[in-house]
């Protein structure tokens, strides 16, 4: 017998995952319809704020709801959405508006909507400050131009995460904002990368000419660098916090 003491949030987290899961059978459930129910209990991102998929608890509490649904045989946001829970998701809520975490948290949560991250180009290597895809303002929207490499899950994505050089005369940091881009909007054409394998995981994407709502804005224009920051800081922590589940792809 366990002789482990919970703290109050641990039993709370324990609690409320327990109720979850006799409330939202996974196996008499779809993987989105029981996802839904995960965010809307606060039990997506626990540390994220309350009505955006959290309860502002400390993230480290996540490893219990992710457990004891994995025991219960329930779908898991990150093998379905891997990009999107590991990296989108919590750049959205830390630089989006409220308009955009409505939108676009539960949704990504559920893998209703897949997304990708666009930073890498063919010519910018590792200097990723040194980008080149442009992003001119007219009106309310910006037009976008240039090239994306090694995009995991295009293909397959709604939305992306999205670089551009919108400030040509700024240092090369200082020029950058990052924007919520509609994978199948007019001007995006993605082409597979094919594998020795024959698969295609990743992705060349090239813009011409798509415009972007300027609502679509990540934080503040020329926020690029810090929000791409936030982003690869939010990979590692993805990749080391993952549990992965057979089954899981998005559907």
């Amino acid at each position: 017998m366990s002789t482990e003491i919970l703290s109050q949030d641990e039993q709370r987290i324990a609690d409320l995952t327990d109720q979850l899961l006799a409330q939202n059978p996974p196996s008499s459930l779809t993987a989105v319809q029981f996802l839904g129910a995960q965010f809307d209990a606060g039990l997506a991102w626990v540390h994220f704020p309350q009505g955006h998929g959290g309860l502002g608890l400390s993230p480290k509490f996540q490893k219990i709801v992710n457990e004891k649904i994995a025991r219960a045989g329930g779908p898991n946001s990150y093998a379905r959405n891997p990009i999107g829970y590991g990296m989108c998701g919590p750049t959205v809520v830390e630089w989006g508006s409220e308009e955009q975490k409505k939108k676009y948290l539960r949704p990504l949560f559920t893998g209703e909507e897949i997304w990708c991250q666009l930073f890498s180009e063919p010519g910018s290597g590792s200097d990723f400050a040194g980008l080149s895809a442009k992003g001119v303002k007219d009106g309310d929207e910006w037009i976008v131009n240039g090239q994306k490499v090694w995009t995991t899950l295009a293909h397959l994505s709604k939305w992306g995460l999205l670089v551009v050089r919108t400030d040509t005369e700024a240092v090369k940091h200082a020029g950058l904002t990052a924007v919520v881009v509609d994978m199948h909007a007019p001007g995006v054409e993605v082409r597979p990368l094919r594998q020795m394998t024959g698969e295609a995981e990743f992705n060349e994407v090239y813009f011409t000419d798509t415009r972007v709502p300027v609502a679509e804005t990540l934080g503040s224009v020329g926020d690029g660098w810090r929000v791409s920051l936030t982003t690869l800081m939010n990979e590692r922590v993805a990749i080391g916090g993952a549990i992965p589940q057979k089954g899981s792809g998005p559907i």
